[in-house]
Order: structure tokens, then sequence, then C-alpha cells
């Protein structure tokens, strides 16, 4: 839902000057804005900043910031670059060069063939050698926090055509019944059913997908793909033929240097790419497209979110399924976990059991979980602010099934934001707008608020 909200900031000191007519704003200069950090607290980020032993990160999940010791840390990356089943020690030779100029090779021919022109070539053509960036985000939810494998490629020599093929491939995504696009649109394809007493909620995860992918296989898939996409002209002169031969240099650019040593990935897409996790999207609906069309017993329903699977089985043939499952494919492995108490998390939504056998969607927070939001007093840009309150209350409208789920969901969101700093009148004016917006699209709603030394108007 849009609620067409337009934010325009004033400011009080000295309005002469800083506003042109009641829509133009000229910024004040970022070393005018006052900080929301005293001088010692400056002082103290600084001084961490400095301190070689230790890093500071964000976790892998729940807004949280992870102090480690240094070696630690370092300890951890080197364990995982360790597994010789998935990468190999390249030692300090950068491969940089071999690889840009296999890039540069099919870029020439791309554009003899006329798929592309001399101004997209020139946008393509890797300028620049900077090899993708290994790091790790701790994994705080899980024992001894192992880390979670990240490689940076921006700025890299296939970044700019990998996010070319990303915007080609995309539209390719979901176009099978067990695709969802986000936790809304599976909450709206579940809201309704029911899970009898022989049946069971049950949901799947791919080990490691990115890692597993089989490029081969999926380059072959994913060409007969756009060979029976009739849309593909309209979004580029590329043949299908000419897309998979780009693409297939990007996925197999999977080196990355980590503390000044070069690794390769063996196996699967590489890591960091934008187009790669498209890539598995694609070779996942063919994948369970196979699994269900071949399976004895199939399940009743298969919601997949890229690796994350939500399924209704049959309870004496759960197990048969998920052995059917693993059969398919050495390089694909599911992980299988079932109801708890009549309940099954996915995304960030609960599927409940009621007693009735009909379900009802609460919204699902890891034990993680912070309620961390942007600070009413940091100094983002106004209109933000607002958009964390709804974005919040959106979610809870659209995913929460049961009224008194719903009430309490906007209880919780309510405290959290108050512990962000958000004043009540933030909160109630901008829900009374949205009540009004609800029954009234077409009204024009002025409100002027003042926070200090800032007015920000909602219209």
């Amino acid at each position: 839902m849009e609620y067409d909200l337009y934010i325009r900031v004033r400011y009080c000191d000295e309005l002469s000057g800083k506003v042109d007519g009641f829509g133009s704003i000229r910024r004040p200069k970022a070393n005018n804005i006052e900080s929301n950090l005293s001088k010692e607290e400056r002082k103290a980020l600084e001084d961490l900043k400095k301190d070689k032993d230790i890093r500071i990160l964000p976790a892998d999940k729940g807004r949280l910031v992870v102090v480690l010791n240094t070696e630690d840390y370092q300890n951890k990356c080197e364990k995982l670059l360790s597994d010789t089943n998935t990468y190999k020690n390249l030692g300090t030779r950068d491969p940089t060069n071999k690889y840009k100029k296999e890039l540069i090779s099919v870029l020439q021919d791309l554009e003899n063939e006329g798929g592309i022109n001399r101004v997209e070539y020139r946008k393509l053509y890797p300028t620049t050698e900077n090899p993708p960036k290994f790091y790790g985000l701790p994994k705080i939810h899980k024992k001894d926090t192992p880390l979670r494998p990240i490689v940076s490629s921006i700025g890299t020599i296939t970044y700019n055509c990998a996010k070319l093929l990303a915007d080609i491939l995309s539209p390719l995504v979901g176009r099978t019944s067990h695709h969802v696009a986000n936790s809304q649109d599976f909450a709206d394809c579940i809201k309704d059913e029911r899970v009898e007493e022989d049946e069971e909620l049950r949901s799947y995860d791919v080990t490691a997908l990115f890692t597993s992918v089989p490029v081969d296989k999926a380059l072959t898939i994913i060409q007969a793909r756009l060979e029976s996409d009739n849309t593909l002209s309209e979004r580029t002169r590329l043949s299908a033929t000419q897309v998979t031969k780009l693409l297939d240099v990007c996925l197999r650019c999977t080196y990355f240097v980590y503390n000044g040593v070069f690794y390769q990935q063996i196996h699967g897409a590489a890591m960091g790419s934008p187009v790669s996790p498209i890539v598995c999207n694609l070779y996942m609906e063919d994948l369970e497209q196979k699994a269900i069309k071949s399976a004895p017993h199939p399940p009743l329903w298969w919601y997949r979110y890229v690796d994350d699977t939500h399924t209704k089985l049959k309870k004496q043939y759960a197990q048969e399924f998920t052995d059917h499952l693993n059969s398919l494919d050495t390089d694909i492995k599911f992980t299988t976990e079932g109801e708890e108490d009549g309940t099954l998390a996915f995304l960030d939504t609960h599927t409940v059991i009621k007693e009735d056998r009909s379900l009802k969607i609460k919204i699902y927070r890891k034990p993680t979980h912070t309620d961390q939001y942007l600070n009413f007093q940091s100094n983002h840009p106004v209109q933000h602010k607002p958009g964390v309150i709804q974005t919040l209350y959106h979610r809870a409208d659209c995913i929460v099934t049961n009224p008194v789920d719903k009430e309490e969901e906007k209880s919780h969101i309510n405290a959290a934001l108050e512990n962000c700093g958000y004043p009540n009148w933030a909160l109630t004016e901008l829900l009374n707008q949205r009540k009004t917006r609800k029954t009234q699209k077409k009204s024009i709603v002025r409100l002027t608020l003042r926070q200090r030394d800032k007015w920000f108007c909602l219209i």
C-alpha cells in the first residue's frame, strides 16, 4: 500500500535563504548539522576504530553490533577458508588480469555480433582491477559464533555486467505457483487454509545454496528459459546464447582476496555478485518443479522464498518426501524442521494452528532480534522517520490475521519505537493520518509538527 506521503523539511534557524518558495529547500552543509553525539562519545568511537586488536562488525542478523578480538576473527575466517572442498588457496598472485582479459574478449564478441553497441561496451568494459574482498559476519544465534562468509564484488571487473544480467534475468523469477515474493504474499496464500490432524507443517532449507548450485546445469536451465521467453527482446538486444555466454564469465569469476591471500571458490555461483541470487532462484524453481512432479506423495502446498520453503504434508509421507528431495540432485541438500507446539516460523511470519485446525499468522522475531530501528534523534533525512512507523504498521495490518494479535503487535511496535526515541505525538498523529487515508483516500491532510528546531509537513 502506498500512502502518497510527501514530506518537506523546514529549518527554523535563519529560514530566509534556506527555503525558496514552499517546495524548494536548500539543504544545509553537512558540517552545519548539529551532532547528536557528545565529544566524549565521538572520541570513544574514534579510539575504538583505531584499535587494531578488535574488529567491530554488524551481526549476521538482528541489527546488533559485535566486537571480536582480531585474532579470534582471523582464526574464524581462516577456518572457513581452510575448507578445501569449497575454496582453493591461490597464493599471493592476483588473478584479476586473467579474468579481465576473458571478460573483454566476450564483450568484444558481443559488440561485433551486434548484441551491444559502443556506448554499452564502454559502460560494461572493466576499468578497475579491484579484486572481490572476503569478510565474515558473526552468527550470534549459533553456538561458538561462527561467521557467515561474505564476498563484496562492488567495483570489481564483473560488477557492471552482473547488474545488467540481473536486470535481464529477474523478470524470469516467480513464474511459478510455488514462488512467494515476500511475507505479505505468503500470508495471503495460506491465511484461509487449514491443517488437519493427519497433516503437518514443515520447512525446508538448502545448505549453502550459493556454493552448491552447479554452474553448468544452471546455465543450461537459464538458456532454455530465455529461449522460451517472448519478452526477452524488450529488455535487451542480446540473444539467449549471448546472455548465457556473458553470464558464464560472471558466474565463474569466483576468486577473492582475504588478508593479502587470493582464494578461488571451487563450486557454485560467485558470492557477492548481483546476478547470483537470481541464478540460484531460477535453479531452485527448476529443481522444485521436478521434485513435486516426481514425488510419490507430493506436499499439499510448497511455498518458497529463495532457499527457504514452507510446506504442508501428510504426516505419514513427510520423511518419504524429505528423502525424495535429497535424492534428486547430488549438489543440493535440504535440511528440515517440523512444527513446534503447532507453530512454524517462515521469513518473519509465525504460522499457528488453532484448535479448530484453521490458521492464524503472527509476526515472528528471532531470539536475537533487538527492536532497533532508525533512532528519532539521528541525522538521517527526517522523511525516513515517519516511514519507519508506516512500514511497521503496514506489516502488522497485512500479515497478522487475528484482531487481538494485531493489537498486541501494534502495542509491541509502539513500545519499540518509544525506546528508539519516537515521541508520542509522532506516533499518534501519523496513526491518525493512516486512519484518515483509509477512509478518505483522496483527501489531503496537512499537518505541521515541531520537534526541537525542525518542522516536517506531512501532506
